[in-house]
C-alpha cells in the first residue's frame, strides 16, 4: 500500500422534513487540525440536537402542567331563583360545606368532619376513621346551594351563633361562597328571652342543616386516602387480655410523637392515670404527616388495621393512620373537632423528622 495514502472524508445521506437527501460530513481523519475541527463540529451538532429535543419535552411537560392545574381552579357562577349571584370553587380540593358535632364540656372527639362537600360534587360522610364517599351531581349541587343561599338564607342572617346553654354539643356549619368564609353554631337556643328575628333566624339554620343531610342519599362507598397522618398518645387503659406488641420503628419512637403532638404527660399525684384526653377528648397540637415508606413499615407493623395499642418502655400506646381528605394536604391541616372548643382550628401537619423532647426538668 502506498504510504502516501491518506483515508479520505466518507460522506453520510440522511433525509431532512423535506425528504431531500442532505449530505453529512463526518470528520476526515487524514488532516489533524481539519479532523479536529470537525470533530467539534460534530460533537456542536450533537449537543444542539440534544437540546433541541429537550426543549421540546419541557414545553410539552409545562404545557401539560397548566392544563391539569387550571381546570380545577375555575370558579362557577350561580343565579338563585331570587336574583342572587352567588359564586364559588369547583376544585375537587376546596370545601364548599363542611359540618362538625361536638364541642360541648362532656363532648367526644371526632377524628374528622361529620360532613365534607368539595367543589365538584364529591362528598365524604364522617365522622371517625371509616369514612364514606359519594357524589352529587352538578344540578343536585346547586339546587342545593340555591336553597341554603335563597331558601333559607344563610348569608343574610344576623348573627352566626345560636347557642345559649353552656357545655352542651352544637353542630358547627362551615360555607365557603364568594370567596369568603362563613361559619354558625347550631346548638341548644331558646331557653333565654330570644327575639321573634333570633327565633325566626335559628329556625331556618336547623332547615339549612336538614337540608344539606337530605340531599347526601345516594349511594356511598369506602373512602380511600393515598396520604395518612399519624396519631399517637399515652393510653392507661390498654386491653390486657390481648398480646401487645412492641413498637419496632427505627424513624421515631412513640414517646417522641406522643410528646410532640399531644405535650407532656404532667405528674399524676392520685394515681397512675394521668391521661390530659388528648386525642380521647380533644384534638392534638399536629399531627405526623407519614412519607409513603413509613406509611407502608407502620402499615406492616398494624397488620393492616386503621389502629392498635403498642407497648414501649414499658408504657403503652394507641396508634392511629387517619387518612387525609381532598383539601387537607393543600391546607397542612386536619380537620377534626373535640370537646370543651365551639370555634374551629384545624390541626397542622407536620412533614419531616419528629423533634427529640426536651427534658421536663425537675423540682
Amino acid at each position: 500500500m502506498d504510504s502516501n495514502y491518506r483515508m479520505g472524508k466518507q460522506s453520510t445521506f440522511v433525509n431532512d422534513e423535506k425528504g431531500v437527501g442532505a449530505q453529512f460530513m463526518a470528520p476526515s481523519w487524514g488532516d489533524p487540525d481539519r479532523g479536529r475541527h470537525e470533530l467539534r463540529s460534530y460533537t456542536q451538532y450533537l449537543h444542539c440536537l440534544l437540546l433541541a429535543v429537550l426543549c421540546s419535552l419541557l414545553i410539552l411537560l409545562t404545557a401539560c402542567n397548566n392544563n391539569s392545574s387550571s381546570k380545577p381552579n375555575t370558579r362557577q357562577t350561580l343565579s338563585t331563583t331570587n336574583g342572587s349571584v352567588v359564586t364559588y370553587s369547583n376544585s375537587p380540593q376546596e370545601v364548599l360545606i363542611r359540618t362538625f358535632y361536638g364541642g360541648g364540656k362532656l363532648g367526644t372527639f371526632e377524628m374528622s368532619p361529620k360532613i365534607s362537600i368539595y367543589g365538584d360534587g364529591i362528598y365524604v360522610l364522617g365522622p371517625g376513621l371509616q369514612m364514606r364517599q359519594g357524589q352529587l351531581q352538578s344540578d343536585m349541587l346547586e339546587h342545593l346551594l340555591n336553597t341554603l343561599v335563597d331558601t333559607d338564607g344563610l348569608l343574610k342572617l344576623n348573627r352566626q351563633q345560636f347557642y345559649d346553654v353552656p357545655d352542651q354539643n352544637a353542630t358547627l356549619l362551615q360555607l365557603m361562597l364568594n370567596g369568603k368564609q362563613y361559619q354558625y353554631l347550631y346548638g341548644p337556643f331558646g331557653n333565654l328571652q330570644e327575639s321573634a328575628q333570633d327565633i325566626d333566624e335559628y329556625q331556618r339554620l336547623g332547615k339549612a342543616l336538614t337540608s344539606i343531610t337530605e340531599a347526601l342519599t345516594g349511594p356511598t362507598h369506602n373512602y380511600r386516602s393515598r396520604e395518612m397522618a399519624l396519631l399517637v398518645h399515652q393510653t392507661f387503659s390498654p386491653d390486657l387480655s390481648q398480646t401487645i406488641p412492641t413498637w419496632n420503628f427505627r424513624d421515631f419512637t412513640l414517646f417522641q410523637l406522643a410528646t410532640y403532638e399531644c405535650g407532656p404527660i404532667p405528674p399524676d399525684e392520685t394515681g397512675p392515670n394521668a391521661d390530659t384526653g388528648c386525642l380521647t377528648y380533644t384534638v392534638p397540637r399536629t399531627a405526623l404527616l407519614l412519607s409513603t415508606q413509613q406509611l407502608l413499615k407502620i402499615s406492616m407493623l398494624l397488620h393492616g388495621q386503621e389502629q392498635g395499642v403498642f407497648i414501649e418502655g414499658g408504657l403503652y400506646y394507641s396508634v392511629v393512620l387517619r387518612p387525609l381528605l381532598p383539601d387537607e394536604l393543600a391546607q397542612k391541616s386536619l380537620a377534626m373537632f373535640g370537646s370543651q372548643e365551639l370555634t374551629y382550628a384545624g390541626v397542622p401537619l407536620h412533614m419531616g423528622s419528629v423533634p427529640t423532647p426536651t427534658p421536663t426538668p425537675t423540682q
